[in-house]
């Protein structure tokens, strides 16, 4: 039987990834079911065994994008040899490539996704289960260091990221790549701009 449960998950997961592989590089519209069992090894039928519809599919890689990227981020703030603008650097590099490997049509389902559009709120309720917890352990790291401006509090700085991601959830479409097309502006301004330098 565990045998078995592992099977299944690590199917449900090479599909995930697949997913994700093939999302990241064709976008949501051009990406078909086929496609995604052809980069996971499977068949259509087993696809849907664990993934109802492309929606819900598409809608769990953003999930996982999200989890695995305040995961990764978690352990960089965890780690006691980088400084807090070493720290900072490397999340800002991330973060702007994270971005330009997004296909402009997946960013703009991301945020279709973001603002419930397709009918589901799954994806900002995981998004809001992270945020502050990652933000605020950032931002007293950065208070611990002397590097964070003492004028910036956790609350004014959440303030500033819901706006930016509020904006985005109501962006039009030519809006969600313009600001994907500026991501590395946009993360430098929030990052330096907690610092007040």
């Amino acid at each position: 039987m565990t045998n078995n449960l592992k099977r299944k998950k690590d199917k449900k997961q090479t599909i995930l990834d697949a997913a994700t592989k093939v999302f990241l590089e064709k976008g949501y519209k051009k990406t078909s079911i086929a496609n995604i069992a052809k980069e996971a090894r499977s068949s259509q039928v087993t696809l849907y065994k664990y993934f109802p519809s492309k929606v819900a599919l598409g809608r769990e890689v953003i999930i996982k994008l999200i989890v695995d990227g305040y995961s990764e981020y978690d352990k960089l703030l965890d780690d006691d040899s980088l400084s807090f603008v070493e720290k900072m650097k490397t999340m800002m590099n991330s973060g702007s490539s994270l971005a330009d490997d997004i296909n402009d049509d997946f960013a703009m389902f991301l945020q279709r996704e973001f603002s419930s559009q397709n009918g589901d709120n799954s994806v900002v309720k995981v998004y809001n289960q992270y945020k502050r917890n990652f933000w605020f352990k950032l931002l007293d790291q950065g208070r611990q260091e002397g590097i964070l401006s003492d004028e910036v509090t956790n609350e004014g700085a959440m303030i500033f990221l819901d706006l930016f991601i509020n904006y985005s959830m109501n962006a039009g479409e030519n809006a969600v790549v313009a600001l994907k097309n500026h991501e590395k502006d946009i993360i430098h301004l929030f990052f330096y701009g907690i610092i007040g330098r």
